[in-house]
C-alpha cells in the first residue's frame, strides 16, 4: 500500500500538470479555477476507486477538533479540514471544492473547532465525562495515543465503514501507529501534514557552483553518490569568514549549512537508523546501549554537525539571505521559501556512505497528525446517526472519514504538489524529482514518535554558543546519555503496550 500511495502521488502530479496545461490552452482561453477542474475516473486500481453508497447524511453537521488555529501561516500551520471561499490559493482553494462537493453530494455540512497549542486540555475533560464533541479528531498521533488508552478514541479496525486497505490511506505511516492489530489514527491523503512534516535538504546553486561548477547535485542524488562525505567538502569550502574576524559570526558571516538542532535526529534517520528495533510479531526492543548503527551514524555525522561551519537558525531568513550553502529543513518550507532572491534547488538527506540502500527521510514527530474517531461520537443528543442509518455515531463518522480521504486525494494532494512542484516554490524538474524520492522514503522511529521516557536526545547534543556549533563538549556524551534514559523508556512503552493489551476489557 504504501507503493500505491507513492503511485497515487506521481498520478496526482501528472494530473496536475495536465490540468494546468489544459487552463493554459483551453478553447476557451480562461484558466480554470479549483471548482472547476473535474475529478478524474479510476476504473482499474479499485485501490483507488470510491465503492461506498452515496447516503443522504440528513444535513449533519460533521464537527472536526483539530489542530492548528483560524488564520495561522507557515509551512506546517495547516489544518487543511475547512475553508471559507475561493481565495487564489491552491490548498485552500482545493479544500473548499473538496468540502463544496462533498456537502451537495451527501447533504451534510463540514465545520471545525481549532484547538490551538491545547488539544488534549480542550478535550479529555469532555469525552472522559462522555460528551459528544465532534464526529473527528484531527491531531498529533501521540496525543491520540493518549486518548487511547484512556478508552476516549475507538479503534479504527473495528469499523465497518473505513476501508484501510484504500490508497488514500498511507499504509507505511499507518504500520508505525498500529499495536497489537489496533489502528487509532488515520494517515493519509486527508491530510498533507505527513508529507510537509518530512526533512529535506534545500541549497544555494550558485555557492555550490562556485564550489565545483561542473558539479549537478542532483545526478550525484541518482548515482547514490550523495552522502555526507560530499556536503561536508562542500561545506568547508563554501563557508567563509565574511569580515574576517576570525570568528564565525551568526548573520554576517557565510556558513556551509544553516539548520536547527532538531535537525540531528532527521540526519540520523537519513543513515537508515532508528533506536528502536522492530520484532517480527510487531512488537518493538530498546537496546540496552545504543545499537551500533547508531554510533556509527552518530560518529560520521560530526564533522557536519559539530563543525564551526553549521549556524544553528530557527528561521529559514538566514539561508533567504544567501549566507548559507546548505539548508535543511522540512518539506512545509517549499511552501514559504518561493520568495528566496537566488536560485535554489531540493535534495533529499544525505546518505551515510554510498553502501546504503538508498535514501531515507525522518519526519517531524512533534507534528506527524492522524484522525481519530471519539468513542463519544454516538452522544449527539440529535441522533443524527440513527437517523442516517447507522449502527452507531462511530460507524457514521468512519463513513464520513472516508469520503473525506477519498475526495481530498481527489483535490488536496494534486494541489499541494501542484503548490510546491511546479510553480511557486520548487521551479525545476530535478527538485520535483527530488521531492518525490524523499517523500517515497519515510522512516518512523515509534520511541521517538512517542516520546517514550523521552529519549528522543539528538536534538539535545551538539548546541553551541552564539547560535553557532563547535566542538561541543555534549557531543561525546551520547551513550552515556542513552544508557541513563533507556530504562525509562523501555517501562514507557511496556506501560503503552499493556494498555493497549487491556483496552475493553
Amino acid at each position: 500500500m504504501k507503493t500505491k500511495r507513492l503511485f497515487c502521488f506521481l498520478m496526482a502530479l501528472t494530473m496536475v500538470i495536465s490540468c494546468f496545461l489544459v487552463a493554459c490552452k483551453g478553447d476557451d482561453g480562461e484558466k480554470k479555477t479549483a471548482g472547476q477542474i473535474e475529478a478524474p475516473t479510476d476504473t482499474v486500481d479499485t485501490s483507488k476507486v470510491y465503492d461506498a453508497p452515496v447516503k443522504d447524511l440528513g444535513g449533519h453537521e460533521f464537527m472536526i477538533y483539530s489542530k492548528g488555529s483560524a488564520g495561522a501561516t507557515g509551512g506546517l500551520a495547516t489544518h487543511e479540514i475547512y475553508a471559507d471561499q475561493y481565495n487564489g490559493d491552491k490548498i485552500n482553494d482545493a479544500v473548499y471544492t473538496r468540502n463544496i462537493q462533498i456537502e451537495d453530494k451527501y447533504n451534510c455540512k463540514i465545520n471545525w473547532t481549532p484547538s490551538g497549542s491545547s488539544y488534549l486540555t480542550m478535550i479529555k475533560d469532555p469525552l472522559l465525562a462522555g460528551d459528544y464533541v465532534c464526529d473527528l479528531m484531527f491531531g498529533r498521533v501521540d496525543y491520540n495515543s493518549t486518548l487511547m488508552l484512556s478508552n476516549l478514541i475507538v479503534d479504527l479496525s473495528s469499523l465497518e465503514n473505513l476501508n484501510l486497505e484504500k490508497a488514500w490511506y498511507d499504509d507505511f505511516s499507518m504500520s508505525k501507529v498500529t499495536f497489537e492489530g489496533k489502528v487509532f489514527n488515520a494517515v493519509g491523503d486527508a491530510s498533507t501534514l505527513d508529507d510537509r512534516t518530512c526533512w529535506i535538504m534545500y541549497f544555494n546553486k550558485g555557492l555550490v557552483s562556485s564550489f565545483d561548477s561542473e558539479l549537478n547535485l542532483y545526478q550525484k542524488v541518482r548515482e547514490g553518490k550523495w552522502t555526507i562525505d560530499l556536503m561536508y567538502e562542500i561545506m568547508q569550502a563554501t563557508a567563509n569568514d565574511e569580515n574576517g574576524d576570525g570568528t564565525m559570526t551568526l548573520g554576517t558571516d557565510r556558513f556551509g549549512y544553516i539548520t536547527e538542532p532538531s535537525t540531528n535526529w532527521y540526519h540520523v534517520n537519513a543513515c537508515n537508523v532508528t533506536l528502536s528495533i522492530l520484532n517480527a510479531d510487531g512488537t518493538y526492543t530498546i537496546p540496552d546501549s545504543p545499537k551500533q548503527e547508531v554510533l556509527d551514524a552518530w560518529a560520521a555525522l560530526k564533522k557536519i554537525l559539530a563543525v564551526p561551519e553549521r549556524e544553528v537558525s530557527w528561521s529559514a531568513a538566514h539561508f533567504k539571505s544567501g549566507l548559507g550553502t546548505f539548508y535543511a529543513c522540512n518539506a512545509g518550507t517549499l511552501l514559504t521559501i518561493s520568495d528566496t532572491p537566488f536560485d535554489y534547488g531540493v535534495l533529499p538527506m544525505p546518505k551515510l556512505n554510498e553502501e546504503q540502500d538508498k535514501y531515507y527521510t525522518g519526519v517531524e514527530g512533534v507534528n506527524f497528525v492522524g484522525f481519530a474517531i471519539p468513542s463519544t461520537a454516538s452522544n449527539d443528543p440529535n441522533k443524527d446517526w440513527q437517523k442516517n442509518g447507522f449502527e452507531s455515531g462511530e460507524e457514521q463518522s468512519a463513513y464520513f472519514l472516508e469520503l473525506f480521504s477519498y475526495y481530498s486525494m481527489i483535490h488536496l494532494t494534486p494541489a499541494f504538489f501542484d503548490q510546491v512542484c511546479l510553480k511557486q516554490a520548487v521551479v525545476d524538474v530535478d527538485s520535483q524529482e527530488m521531492v518525490i524520492m524523499a517523500l517515497e522514503n519515510k522512516l518512523l522511529d515509534p520511541v521517538v514518535l512517542f516520546n517514550w521516557g523521552e529519549i528522543n536526545i539528538f536534538p539535545k547534543v551538539g548546541s553551541g554558543s552564539n547560535n553557532v556549533v563547535g566542538n561541543d563538549t555534549n557531543w561525546d556524551t551520547l551513550t552515556s546519555t542513552y544508557e541513563s534514559k533507556v530504562q525509562g523508556a523501555r517501562t514507557a512503552m511496556d506501560q503503552f503496550m499493556e494498555g493497549i493489551r487491556n483496552l475493553g476489557l
